[in-house]
């Protein structure tokens, strides 16, 4: 496994809950995360491991995961010391009962387009939409974690969606040549796939994951005068904001093209 510094390669602006413990000898302490993003990976030799913003964790409960691939919320304590970035914890907790959190792989599609939704009127819009945990490399599997806010009926299960529309790639600043400007623009949507029953309202803070390796594998940058053997490709994420009641939703971009501040994102593409 590659040694290198996670917090170079994994950005994430998740809330947790950082404890010291008591000192454990030599000017050692531990950690306690009470919630953390986790991407859940193996070795050569088939060992799962959890890559999150605080080091490469392992633990029994996390070789016990069905399946390396999947993002989960963890929580876990470990102790500071580590000379590599990995970490045998103490405990590791599966958030969530255990359930993995809801992925969507990235459509070159326009929006909606083989969504599986049955109507237009199975979409909803979100109050907000932020980007809380992503790399530019593949550290985390091109999982790219969103929280969103909206209100529901009560049991209606709700799905984002993820799309790269050649189509559409324009914002206020204006249209993009993607073969050139090295830009990219992500729609997110959401939609009801599964609707509750009766009338009660939440409102309430989700979380989803968008997969974009696929964007990955069929994006060519320009490398054009390029002189490093990768370039940073930024990317806006764009979404439509409800707003009020019988007025129509507000378009909304995520992300700058500067890459820089706390608002820029993007993805780095290898030389062949």
């Amino acid at each position: 496994m590659k040694k290198t510094s996670l917090l170079k390669i994994f950005c994430s602006v998740l809330s947790v809950v950082l404890l010291m413990s008591s000192c454990l000898g030599d000017g050692d302490s531990s950690f306690t995360i009470e919630k953390d993003f986790a991407y859940i990976t193996e070795n050569i030799y088939g060992q799962k491991y959890a890559v999150t913003s605080n080091g490469y964790i392992m633990h029994e409960n996390i070789t016990n995961l069905t399946s390396a691939g999947n993002c989960y919320f963890i929580a876990y304590k470990i102790s500071s010391s580590s000379a590599d970035g990995y970490y045998n914890a103490e405990y590791v907790n599966i958030l969530n009962s255990g359930n993995p959190i809801a992925k969507q792989s990235l459509s070159l599609e326009k929006p909606y387009e083989n969504s599986g939704l049955v109507s237009r009127n199975d979409t909803i819009v979100p109050t907000s939409v932020s980007i809380a945990a992503w790399s530019p490399a593949n550290t985390i599997g091109d999982n790219w974690l969103i929280g969103y806010s909206l209100t529901k009926k009560e049991r209606d299960e709700v799905k984002a969606f993820f799309y790269y529309d050649k189509t559409n790639q324009k914002d206020s600043e204006g249209e993009i040549d993607p073969a050139k400007d090295n830009k990219i623009i992500i729609d997110v949507r959401f939609g009801i796939t599964d609707k509750g029953t009766g009338d009660n309202t939440v409102t309430d803070s989700f979380s989803a994951v968008g997969n974009l390796s696929y964007l990955r594998s069929n994006f060519s940058p320009n490398f054009s005068g390029v002189t490093t053997d990768y370039v940073n490709v930024p990317v806006k994420f764009r979404y439509q904001k409800y707003t009020s009641s019988g007025q129509p939703a507000e378009v909304v971009y995520i992300g700058n093209w500067q890459l820089s501040g706390s608002n820029a994102y993007y993805i780095q593409f290898t030389k062949n």
